[in-house]
């Protein structure tokens, strides 16, 4: 009887659609609409005793006053008492930077009606503490931001004095402001048009700064161009900064003020006014260097929110001021920022400047890189003017020319060569098929059958090509990586650490044994090479301290001791009887010259390089567009190592 009971019962339920059959609301779906509700800050399909539209205004503006940031909103329970029912929730913000999200829990009073309930609105449903009428708001106050230092511990960028040129809109009309604008535009150099569009964007009484400039740039202005314009203003401030505006610049970046493209992508994170990493270890180091901003959730009047305090009306009294002053924000959540950490990294400042002056005067794109083969430290890593903040020293991807030879030299020698084996020096050799010929001016009491050391110092190339249908390109390879070429190395910053192709063969094959080809190295890899030279082991490049790159060579067997010493004693003869005798006056000096010819041109192009060592000092040096690397590179590599040993 029971059986056909409940069969009767499902018949009739599903014959009205179920709805009457249906149990009655516990609240829990109405809970559950609610927290998706205030998750999404819209109202949806959830009735409250207010409204609808006006707990959506209500909504809409406490998520602006945080934007874009808003928290996700769970039930965590339902009590029913009767025909009413309180609605337990939990908030759960992630906020900018923080390792934690700020949770909370709070609730909701419902009232069933029939069988549907209805919300009673609360703004303590957003957060218990926030009073009707408030709003929420978000502030950040930067932490102190670390410095990057030298070798020696003392900072190179740090806290240095600017001054913050702008116009002050204040008393001025609209044409004296448009006026005033133009003529500073004109004196600093600006894009007229950008700032003066920046200037009318800005309110009546705003300071609309222009640029920022170290102390001493701003002193060599023009000041009697400047101080006739009305509203003009400098005023101090310090930035952090390098000791000069081109002091490798490409290795330790900028620090700037955030723009309207970097907050609009942050996502919360950077907010106007605050300070951002532009390139180089600025940016690759951020974490560590920016530390982690504070953060403020505030409860603040409706009208006060993502607004700053007004300044005081003129002529007003004490009394009416303090009538018209903000209430108060009440703080609903803080974190204290955390400052930076130091980076501290292997450059010598002195040797940083000895090395920019010596390329002050070059124009093609220029590097130096100084290493100490001892431990790979960087000591100096400069690029010229010419490379117009591009950091030509780690990332340049050039043909490295006859500094490749003594690559090519390690692998004649694992053959079973010697310094003093014999090799062919003739005016020209025919490689599958291609001429190749010796530099021109090549001496010739020079050719014939020479000892592979002055087949180094004199820089013969037939010398080198004739031994290719010896020599496999993979051997060829193995004895460039035991040089650090093609190494997997984490300096902290992207580098290029060159590469030989294992499979070149034919007329490409000929041209890797002279460093062209597809042969491709930077001016770091090259400094590397030159250390591991000296060192006698491989001598992976360090630019962070303390900082383990795991280095890896490409492939192939180490460095022996055996042939570091035959290597040093060939680069050595390129000093004393070569092409670089601009460093005999620098006792023990040993390296290699270089010049590697591209393009289509007639003559072709050619970079300028030298690869030098002094003791426990190795440099390379580059230049893109140069003459013969003795007449180009070999003067600056001097000049470097002279700074260095002095």
């Amino acid at each position: 009887m029971l059986r056909r009971l409940a069969a009767l019962l499902l018949v009739c339920c599903l014959a009205v659609g179920g709805a009457g059959c249906s149990a009655p609301d516990d609240g829990t779906s109405t809970a559950n609409a609610l927290a998706t509700a205030l998750s999404t800050h819209t109202v949806g399909d959830v009735v409250f005793d207010v409204p609808a539209q006006e707990v959506q205004r209500e909504l809409t503006e406490l998520a602006q006053g945080i934007d874009p940031l808003w928290p996700t909103v769970s039930v965590t329970g339902v009590e029913l008492a009767e025909d009413s029912a309180r609605v337990s929730l939990n908030y759960s913000w992630n906020l900018p930077d923080q390792a934690q999200p700020w949770s909370y829990a709070t609730g909701a009073d419902m009232q069933r009606t029939g069988n549907s309930w209805t919300v009673a609105w609360s703004p303590q449903m957003i957060q218990p503490q926030l009073a009707a009428g408030e709003r929420l708001n978000i502030s950040t106050t930067p932490a102190k931001r670390a410095d990057i230092l030298s070798a020696d511990g003392a900072a190179i960028v740090k806290d240095r004095p600017v001054r913050v040129v702008g116009i002050n809109k204040e008393g001025l009309s609209e044409a004296e402001v448009e006026a005033s604008a133009k003529a500073l535009a004109a004196v600093l150099e600006l894009d007229e048009a950008a700032y003066l569009a920046k200037v009318k964007a800005y309110g009546p009484v705003a300071f609309v700064d222009a640029i920022t400039l170290r102390e001493e740039v701003f002193a060599a202005l023009d000041q009697t161009r400047i101080a006739p314009i009305q509203g003009v203003l400098a005023t101090a401030d310090t930035l952090s900064l390098a000791p000069s505006r081109t002091f490798a610049q490409a290795i330790l970046g900028d620090v700037r003020e955030a723009t309207a493209e970097d907050i609009e992508k942050s996502d919360g994170k950077i907010s106007a006014g605050q300070m951002v990493p532009a390139g180089g270890l600025q940016a690759a180091m951020d974490g560590q260097l920016a530390g982690t901003p504070g953060l403020t959730v505030s409860a603040v009047a409706a009208e006060e929110t993502g607004t700053t305090t007004a300044a005081p009306t003129p002529g007003a009294t004490a009394a009416s001021q303090a009538a018209e002053a903000p209430t108060p924000a009440r703080v609903l959540f803080e974190v204290d920022p955390v400052d930076g950490k130091d980076v501290t990294t292997t450059l010598d400042q002195g040797l940083q400047d000895a090395a920019e002056q010596a390329l002050s005067q070059v124009d093609p794109p220029s590097s130096i890189v100084l290493m100490r083969p001892s431990s790979g430290a960087i000591l100096a890593a400069a690029n010229g003017p010419g490379s117009a903040g591009y950091n030509t020293a780690f990332l340049g991807q050039y043909a490295p020319g006859s500094t490749f030879k003594v690559a090519t030299s390690l692998a004649l020698l694992r053959l079973g060569m010697t310094p003093h084996t014999p090799v062919p020096c003739t005016t020209e050799v025919i490689a599958a098929g291609k001429k190749f010929l010796n530099a021109p001016g090549y001496p010739a009491e020079a050719t014939g059958d020479v000892p592979l050391t002055t087949a180094v110092a004199k820089s013969c190339n037939t010398a080198f090509v004739s031994q290719f249908e010896k020599l496999p390109q993979e051997q060829l390879a193995d004895a460039a990586a035991a040089l650090g070429i093609g190494m997997e190395n984490d300096l902290g910053l992207d580098a290029y650490m060159g590469q030989v192709p294992r499979n070149s063969a034919g007329t490409e094959h000929a041209a890797s044994m002279i460093g062209q080809g597809k042969v491709q190295v930077s001016p770091l890899a090259m400094a590397t090479l030159m250390s591991t030279v000296v060192k006698g082991s491989p001598a992976a490049p360090v630019l962070i301290k303390d900082r383990d790159g795991k280095a890896k060579a490409a492939a192939g067997a180490p460095l022996t001791a055996k042939e570091s010493a035959d290597l040093t004693t060939m680069m050595r003869a390129v000093v004393t009887d070569g092409y670089l005798t601009t460093l005999a006056g620098l006792p023990g000096s040993l390296g290699k010259t270089g010049t590697a010819e591209y393009g289509n041109e007639t003559p072709p192009r050619t970079h300028s390089w030298v690869i030098a060592a002094q003791g426990d000092l190795a440099v390379a040096v580059f230049v893109e567009d140069g003459d013969l690397g003795a007449v180009t590179a070999g003067p600056i590599a001097k000049a470097v190592l002279t700074a260095a040993a002095g």
